[in-house]
């Protein structure tokens, strides 16, 4: 008789003492089995885990010798096929607390499991040792990982074509992997492998199968469009159409999920009021006062051709080299980040020198090692051929297609954000310009704008405040859904000028435009909110004018320079096109804003222009 202890006690140790006559006996009646946590049933010995494959057609057991660390096997015998693997045990790294999965198949039950707080059976009775060396040391979720793999594909094999198009199928598979899973490219490579092998592949055309998914890959690292598993399942190539797609739910298995999701939930603090009191909260600083801070979110909106871009950029000269902007206070200097995904990079910097002209001509100092600037030119230059990641994707709310597709998109100005942060020290304030053309979104649905608002949100809680760029309704708001502003903290509004209103500024390179607040949240009320007239000439310069009409300055400068002072005088004034008792209200309303009084001096030559 074989001595069965000390055949298996190469790679493992009894947790009691039984004689080989015991042992023998309970293989042949019986079954051995092993636990997963010794500890837990107060035994000795080392931590395992078992992944199994319950699939009835033991599909998957196909991918359990070649796709998976060779370690301890356990199999059986069924209906002719011999030997079929279903059991792999492997040893749990120390301090590692392993967790229980299993996936179920809707139609067909319980298709794989990891097995970790019970025991597996490893001989006797239906049950044979096929790989009877020392289980190895693996990571659970590496197993867990291959178990999903090995669903997929077991689930895919019916449905894939017989031989003409799997090029094709391959490389809309492949765009699938790299789009919405996290599954190394490696790890995929051998389960494509296994998979060409089960389904008769040439193997003449290996290599062009797995170049499929090299080039993917590598698609999506560039920051290129791909498709995902919808693609694949409604394609006749394996028998979809658009309205009745191939469903393959174990892919859902292998999808990406935010990190947030996978963090283990911790409670939520309790603190008293009193606690509160004394706890030592980050300050919140004006940046550019009062219309930004260092923890807040906000908004600049107006029509095309208004000048946002411009408005916006020169704040962010502004801000980056600690100067003042107009009558706003530049509080402390602060690193810019700009982002422009419309204009041509040629265009941007024509902008960018129109506004510093006046600085460099007054000689204000600018730091342009302080403003970070990337437009789409910059990306294609760096070999990101479609330009920017969306930021938000519409969304249509069916359980397949409610997922957060700009995600990626946001990763990637995130990781911009933390590489200027690493490269100067100071977390940057961003500048979006603007959200139609980084976002593909439906703007009157408040729930395509939910994935910008938070993350903006979640980002100013860390200190990276932001001003995204909107354009403006047929009203003059911002255009869409009225949600996204109950999160912000300004909302800085250009309107374009009237008729009655335009300065009519030569050259093309300027701007002017009424200026309001449809939000202010820090300084609503104050003087600082009311609305005003700028302009910005083609050498930089910008002017702030009360919010008035081109009547209302010449009545100023006739009152001023010319020293006419009453109703039926002004009236005779050419340039006046106000009937009398209009020209009453409009004295009324500059004398209330004290641009006029009665007491002011009668002009001399020396007296200035308005």
């Amino acid at each position: 008789m074989v001595n069965i202890k000390r055949t298996v006690r190469k790679i493992c140790k009894w947790a009691f003492d039984w004689t080989d006559d015991e042992l023998a006996n309970a293989i042949e009646t019986k079954r051995l089995a092993v636990y997963h946590n010794p500890k837990k049933y107060d035994a000795k010995g080392e931590r395992f885990f078992d992944a199994e494959s319950d699939d009835k057609l033991f599909c998957i057991n196909n991918y359990f010798m070649n796709c998976f660390p060779p370690t301890f096997t356990i199999g059986k015998s069924f209906n002719g096929l011999v030997n079929v693997p279903t059991h792999l045990i492997y040893k749990c790294p120390k301090d590692v607390k392993p967790k229980q999965y299993a996936y179920d198949d809707k139609n067909n039950g319980r298709m794989v499991e990891l097995l970790t707080s019970g025991v597996s059976v490893i001989d006797g009775l239906d049950r044979l040792i096929l790989r009877e060396i020392e289980p190895v040391e693996a990571d659970p979720k590496e197993i867990t990982l291959r178990l999903k793999l090995a669903t997929f594909f077991a689930e895919l094999e019916p449905h894939w074509p017989k031989e003409e198009g799997r090029n094709s199928a391959h490389f809309l598979l492949a765009g699938a992997f790299a789009k919405e899973t996290d599954v190394p490219l490696e790890m995929v490579r051998e389960f494509v492998i296994k998979f060409c092998d089960l389904t008769d592949d040439d193997d003449d055309e290996l290599d062009n199968r797995l170049d499929c998914y090299e080039r993917q890959y590598e698609a999506f690292e560039k920051g290129e469009e791909l498709t995902g598993i919808a693609s694949l399942a409604m394609d006749q190539l394996v028998g979809g159409t658009k309205l009745n797609p191939v469903i393959f739910n174990s892919f859902d298995e292998l999808k990406r999920i935010d990190k947030e999701e996978e963090e283990e939930r911790i409670p939520y603090p309790i603190i008293t009021s009193r606690e509160f009191t004394f706890l030592d909260f980050p300050t919140v600083d004006y940046i550019m006062d009062p219309l930004f801070t260092n923890k807040s979110t906000n908004q600049i909106v107006g029509p095309s051709g208004v000048g946002k871009t411009i408005f916006g950029m020169s704040i962010a000269i502004h801000m980056s080299s600690g100067l003042d902007f107009l009558h706003y206070k530049c509080n402390q200097k602060t690193t810019c980040a700009y982002i422009e995904g419309e204009l041509p990079g040629a265009d941007i910097l024509s902008r960018r020198d129109s506004i510093s002209s006046n600085l460099y001509d007054t000689n204000k100092i600018i730091d342009p090692d302080n403003l970070f600037i990337l437009s789409k030119d910059n990306l294609e230059m760096a070999g990101f051929k479609y330009g920017f990641n969306m930021i938000a994707v519409s969304r249509n709310m069916s359980d397949t297609e409610a997922k957060d597709y700009g995600r990626r998109g946001r990763e990637f100005i995130d990781d911009y954000l933390y590489g200027i942060e690493k490269k100067t020290g100071n977390k940057p304030f961003l500048f979006l310009d603007n959200i139609t053309a980084l976002a593909d979104i439906d703007e009157n649905r408040s729930t395509d704008w939910t994935p910008i608002i938070h993350w903006l949100t979640r980002n100013k809680t860390k200190g990276y405040s932001s001003c995204f760029f909107h354009h403006a309704n047929k009203d003059g708001k911002s255009s869409g859904s009225s949600s996204k502003e109950r999160l912000l903290d300004t909302t800085i509004l250009l309107e374009e000028l009237g008729a009655d209103t335009t300065f009519n500024m030569p050259g093309d390179k300027n701007m002017e435009c009424r200026v309001t607040f449809d939000k202010a949240r820090n300084f609503g009320g104050s003087k600082n909110s009311k609305a005003y007239l700028l302009t910005m000439d083609q050498n930089g310069v910008w002017t702030k004018y009360p919010d008035l009409k081109q009547q209302d300055f010449i009545l100023i400068d006739l009152w001023k320079k010319d020293g006419i002072r009453t109703v039926d005088e002004l009236a005779k004034c050419k340039e006046i096109t106000l009937a009398k008792g209009t020209l009453y209200t409009h004295i009324k309303t500059l004398k209330d804003m004290k641009l006029i009084s009665n007491k002011d001096p009668m002009p001399t030559k020396e007296t200035e222009d308005f």
